[in-house]
């Protein structure tokens, strides 16, 4: 196409845009700068202005300011040409190029490409406009639709996600665990489930120094800046976020499982979400749990045999002791935790011990584990057989969807057995319990007594001096039946 008479030696405005600089050297644009260049001056234009968007789609939406820039001078009158490698530089949207149409027409401004002129002040320039912004954006479209199916594909095959800063726990590359950070969300998940609160968990995160991949990143008015300190809400999405279980996850779907090493057990993850996330836990029934922590074992947990009511830590005559508030029960402190220590630890260390934390002859647990590992090396399997070719994209998503259904029903049942946050962090069992039982946090301790264990302390009598063995003023039982009286009833 020749250049219109009226175009030839006038002021012209470059304007060169990059979607993506991968590199940020600026290369591509550079590159159509200077074909601008030597065409304006093989045609002898003067080049008053060159306007670049670097790493700016133009068919996203996003704000281009070089280009605002190139139609004000248009609107102006400052220019008689714009200059650009190809029309798709200017425009990939028919909004954009109507924007500029009457601009163009109003003003009488040509646009020159590499690829040949437009005369946008006559209808034919015009037709010719619209002709290749509508091809230039039906191939937008085409490129996104193969993007989003190789996307959906790699997410199959369990491959990383490398979109925003990288995961808590892991390195850049997303596989590689940072050591010290895994071990605290490891930790963090067994004192959550054992009833210590998020908001604890994060000052302990802060204080160990530890920032948060997001802090690390932090913006703030468009300034980078390292933000230190860890909130309830930051711990609590750590930890119901399926990657560190090793659950690839696609446009809010589990899809399969992730190439990358897990940092909590399928089990612990889905204890964690029925906890955190149950629409029950507001803030209005859980506000007691920021007052004053109980700093003894039997604290609310044991009862005075007179009254029921539980007892707190309380002193008589400078002896430490477990008394209700009417005084009916003032029983040695440091007795009453060695008996709850000696039986709560005997108890774990038992054989049968499963049978005491799970209905007797439950099978459903077992069968969920089962049915779990089926569905996930299933999705596996359909990755395989989608990224060979061996199997349509709609036959694909029909088939994970069927998958991720039996999946989700066999997930709801494990996180009903019961039995996964009482028995983190324990070799059940075995007498391995013997040692660790002590070293856990005071509130798993807490916790499991109060799973486990009814405690009652039995008052003296009348007079306080009344002979009465230790022994007897203690009584712990199972709070269930043991399994052969269950299956009995």
């Amino acid at each position: 196409m020749g250049v219109p008479e009226t175009f030839r030696n006038k002021r012209a405005v470059i304007y060169a845009r990059v979607s993506l600089d991968a590199t940020g050297e600026g290369r591509s644009v550079e590159r159509q700068l200077e074909a601008c260049r030597q065409l304006c001056e093989l045609r002898g234009w003067t080049v008053v202005e060159e306007r670049i968007d670097n790493s700016i789609s133009a068919s996203t939406g996003k704000a281009r300011p070089a280009w605002q820039e190139v139609l004000a001078m248009v609107e102006a009158r400052q220019v008689e040409l714009i200059v650009a490698w190809h029309i798709d530089r200017m425009t990939r949207s028919m909004l954009d190029l109507e924007e500029l149409i009457p601009l163009a027409e109003d003003a009488g401004v040509g646009v020159a490409t590499a690829s040949g002129d437009l005369d946008l002040t006559t209808d034919v320039g015009r037709m010719v406009a619209r002709i290749l912004a509508a091809v230039a954006r039906a191939e937008v479209e085409r490129k996104g639709a193969r993007q989003k199916l190789a996307n959906a594909a790699r997410a199959a095959e369990g491959d990383v996600h490398f979109g925003g800063v990288r995961p808590f726990g892991y390195k850049n590359d997303r596989v590689t665990v940072i050591d010290a950070e895994a071990d605290a969300i490891r930790k963090a998940a067994v004192d959550v489930l054992a009833g210590k609160a998020l908001a604890e968990v994060a000052r302990q995160w802060s204080k160990a120094g530890l920032i948060s991949s997001r802090a690390e990143l932090g913006w703030k008015k468009g300034e980078r800046e390292v933000k230190a300190g860890w909130s309830g809400r930051g711990v609590k999405n750590v930890l119901v976020n399926p990657r560190y279980a090793g659950i690839r996850v696609y446009n809010g779907d589990e899809v399969g499982t992730g190439i990358w090493e897990p940092i909590l057990d399928l089990e612990t993850y889905l204890s964690l979400v029925q906890l955190l996330v149950d629409p029950s836990r507001k803030k209005g029934e859980n506000a007691g749990r920021n007052g004053r922590k109980p700093q003894s074992l039997a604290t609310g947990i044991a009862k005075c045999q007179k009254c029921g009511e539980t007892v707190r830590a309380a002193s008589n005559r400078s002896e430490l002791t477990y008394s209700c508030r009417m005084s009916h029960v003032h029983t040695d402190r440091a007795y009453v935790d060695m008996r709850i220590m000696g039986d709560i630890i005997e108890r774990l260390s038992r054989p049968d011990v499963l049978a005491l934390l799970a209905p007797a002859g439950d099978e459903s647990a077992d069968e969920a584990k089962a049915e779990v590992e089926k569905q996930q090396a299933k999705l596996d399997q359909l990755a395989k057989l989608l990224a060979a070719d061996l199997m349509t994209v709609e036959q694909f998503t029909t088939s994970t969807s069927v998958a991720r259904g039996k999946l989700k029903e066999a997930e709801a049942v494990l996180m009903k057995a019961g039995t996964g946050n009482l028995a983190v962090g324990l070799d059940l069992g075995t007498a391995k319990v013997r040692e660790q039982f002590p070293a856990l946090p005071l509130e798993r301790q807490r916790a499991l007594v109060q799973a486990m264990l009814t405690v009652t302390l039995v008052p003296r009598g009348r007079k306080r001096r009344d002979p009465m063995p230790l022994e007897d003023q203690v009584i712990i039982e199972d709070w269930k039946p043991e399994p052969a009286e269950a299956e009995a009833k």
